[in-house]
C-alpha cells in the first residue's frame, strides 16, 4: 500500500467526529425520557449539517487547487514563451529560411492566398473552428480551404501536411550527427 492509502482520509475523520459530538451534545443536553422521533431528526438534521461543511469545505479546496494549476499553466506558459522566443531569436535565419521555403511550395501546389493562410494556420495546430473565428469566416468554409490544400498537396489531412515539412527537416538533422 502506498502513503496515500496509509494517510488518514480528513474529510471523513473530521466530519465524523463532528458529527458524533454534536449529536451527543444534542441528546444530552435534552432531557429524559427522549423521544425516539426527536433523536432520529436531531441526527438527521446534524448529518445534513455537517454534510453541507463537508461539501463547502470539499469546494473551496478543489477551487484552491484550480487556481493553484491554473497558476502553475499560466507559469510554464511564459516561460515556454520566452524560451520560444529565445529560440526563435537564436534560430531567426534558418526560420525565414523555411517559411519561404514554405511559401514556394504553397505556391506550386497553386494554393490561393486565403487556402495558404488556412495552411500556414494548420501548421502552426490551430483548430478549423479557431481558424474560422480569426478568419472571420464560416467553419465550413475553413473546412473547405483546407480540404482545398490536402487536395491540391496530395496529402491526406491535417498530420500529412504538418509531416510534409517537418519529415525533411528531421531528415537533415539526422544525417548532420
Amino acid at each position: 500500500m502506498g502513503y496515500d492509502m496509509m494517510r488518514p482520509n480528513w474529510f471523513i475523520i473530521l466530519p465524523v467526529c463532528a458529527f458524533v459530538v454534536v449529536c451527543a451534545l444534542d441528546i444530552v443536553r435534552e432531557s429524559p425520557p427522549w423521544d425516539m422521533g426527536d433523536i432520529a431528526l436531531d441526527i438527521a438534521e446534524t448529518a445534513l449539517l455537517v454534510l453541507m461543511v463537508v461539501a463547502v469545505a470539499w469546494s473551496t479546496q478543489r477551487v484552491t487547487q484550480m487556481r493553484d494549476d491554473q497558476q502553475a499553466f499560466r507559469d510554464a506558459l511564459v516561460r515556454h514563451a520566452a524560451q520560444g522566443a529565445d529560440w526563435r531569436a537564436a534560430r531567426s535565419q534558418e526560420i525565414a529560411a523555411m517559411s519561404d521555403a514554405i511559401a514556394l511550395e504553397f505556391r506550386a501546389w497553386g494554393l490561393t492566398g486565403e487556402e495558404m493562410d488556412v495552411a500556414e494556420l494548420l501548421l502552426k495546430g490551430a483548430s478549423l473552428k479557431e481558424i474560422a473565428l480569426a478568419q472571420r469566416t464560416s467553419l465550413a468554409q475553413v473546412r473547405d480551404r483546407a480540404n482545398a490544400v490536402y487536395r491540391k498537396a496530395g496529402i491526406s489531412g491535417r498530420v500529412a501536411l504538418s509531416a510534409y515539412f517537418l519529415d525533411s527537416l528531421f531528415a537533415q538533422t539526422a544525417r548532420h550527427q
